[in-house]
């Protein structure tokens, strides 16, 4: 029903008319869609990484299955924002919304699951072996037999989740509008001149039903409680245990401690959010709807709903992104030929990502405010970013070296040992560079990480 023109039309215009302070947040909406997805790629790669590093391990295979599990909420959790879909497609693509709460109730039970890894006696073992075959079954079907079950006493899924509406705007007007669940909105759509340079567009977007908001609070309760779960039952190891196991559970510990801290700015933000309302979340709330809002006469919430809505969504991003690379560095530090260096990598390009994008969007609105050309501020922050790139990247470089230490493989330390015996008396020569050579090469090392050891190595016998 109805057409847009090309999609990269369709998305320039969302775009290049983003104007959050004259509540047209919906190209905005789109790039955190576009970004949620990324990420949810990129957590999925780590977990294919840690899955083909030890495949029989029960520890990898947890985390493996916890990394699935955060990368397919963060692909589901701003989908509909992502396309102009039609409604027969909305309506079809519910189930997404499904699937996004029944991860919810996943991580619940695989986060309380973590101590359990480090925890000497019967039923943590009974725990760790569940997660060799059973667990990989167990936790998807019980979660969402009870999500099943809380839903259908509630009334439904699109009671108990909430709704998601679908509008379409040919032109200035009215326009056509329907639900998920096939019934109808209780006004026509108004189509307000103030969007016309978006038009023709379609628009869907999720409201949160009652279930969905106490779901919201479920991986966060249990990241509080895994982290200090970990935090008491593993005092003994920081005594008496090796520096790679106190390294890992640093790490692991470190990746709930930042899970919760952003899920619990995801939890701030959808409490605001319900705040803001005039009325209580449901199909009457629309930017289309002409007897709840008015684009002569903005109210504070719907300016304010256009930043914090994505907000909650791309802190639950965040927070599963920051897990995935902790927990991919504290399971692969010693597994995967220089994996640290390449997360630190990949942690730095994220920040640099994200600085600019937040950047960007604040120039472009306050330069839209001011002078009332927004691309000026953009151009004017882009190049002040890559002019003070080296300076910003360092920064967030020392930041990622202090999460995620420098670390080696077992072929690398064993080519540290022979290094440091050759190094014993300051100098290198030709016959121990030889002996040397036939060490990496037997040890499956490149001469770019040979210079890098050699030369992180003489830095620390230095200090």
């Amino acid at each position: 029903m109805g057409d847009v023109g090309s999609l990269p039309e369709y998305y320039w215009r969302l775009i290049t008319n983003i104007d959050i302070g004259g509540a047209v947040p919906f190209g905005f909406w789109t790039i955190m869609s576009f970004f949620t997805i990324t990420c949810g790629f990129a957590i999925l790669f780590l977990t294919f990484l840690i899955y083909r590093a030890d495949p029989k391990n029960p520890k990898n295979r947890f985390i493996g299955m916890m990394l699935l599990t955060e990368s397919i909420r963060c692909m589901s959790v701003s989908i509909f924002y992502a396309y102009p879909y039609t409604l027969e497609q909305v309506q079809f693509l519910y189930f997404i919304r499904i699937i996004f709460y029944t991860t919810g109730i996943m991580l619940f039970f695989l986060y309380l699951s973590a101590p359990f890894f480090y925890i000497e006696n019967r039923f943590s073992q009974w725990v760790v072996n569940a997660y060799r075959y059973k667990a990989q079954i167990f936790i998807p079907v019980v979660s969402f037999l009870i999500l099943l079950v809380a839903c259908m006493a509630i009334g439904g899924f699109h009671e108990s989740l909430g709704e998601t509406l679908w509008i379409y705007c040919e032109q200035t007007g009215d326009g056509v509008g329907g639900t998920a669940s096939g019934d109808e909105l209780t006004y026509v759509p108004h189509c307000d001149e103030s969007l016309s340079s978006l038009y023709p567009m379609m628009w869907s977007t999720t409201l949160i039903g009652p279930l969905a908001q106490i779901i919201f609070f479920v991986p966060l309760i249990a990241a509080i409680a895994t982290t200090l779960m970990i935090t008491f039952t593993t005092k003994e190891i920081f005594r008496t245990g090796s520096t790679s196991q106190k390294n890992e559970i640093w790490a692991i510990r470190l990746g709930f401690i930042g899970k919760t801290a952003f899920q619990f700015l995801s939890i701030i933000a959808l409490v605001w959010f319900l705040s803001l309302l005039p009325i209580p979340s449901g199909p009457e709330l629309s930017w289309f709807n002409n007897d709840e809002f008015s684009y002569d006469d903005l109210q504070t919430w719907a300016v304010l709903i256009g930043i914090v809505t994505p907000f909650i969504s791309v802190n639950l991003v965040l927070a599963a992104l920051f897990e995935a690379l902790v927990f991919s560095y504290a399971v692969m530090k010693h597994e995967v030929l220089g994996i640290d260096e390449r997360l630190r990598k990949t942690f730095v390009g994220a920040l640099f990502a994200g600085l600019g994008t937040i950047a960007f969007l604040v120039a472009t609105e306050l330069m839209e405010s001011v002078v009332g050309v927004g691309w000026i501020g953009g151009v004017l922050i882009g190049v002040t970013i890559l002019t003070l790139r080296k300076p910003i990247i360092a920064t967030f470089s020392k930041v990622a070296f202090s999460i995620m230490p420098e670390a080696h493989t077992k072929s690398e330390q064993t080519y540290l040992e022979v290094f440091a015996i050759a190094m014993e008396d300051g100098i290198i020569t030709d016959e121990e560079r030889k002996m040397l050579q036939i060490q990496a090469r037997t040890l499956g090392l490149n001469e770019s990480r040979i210079m890098h050891l050699e030369n992180a190595f003489q830095v620390d016998s230095k200090q």
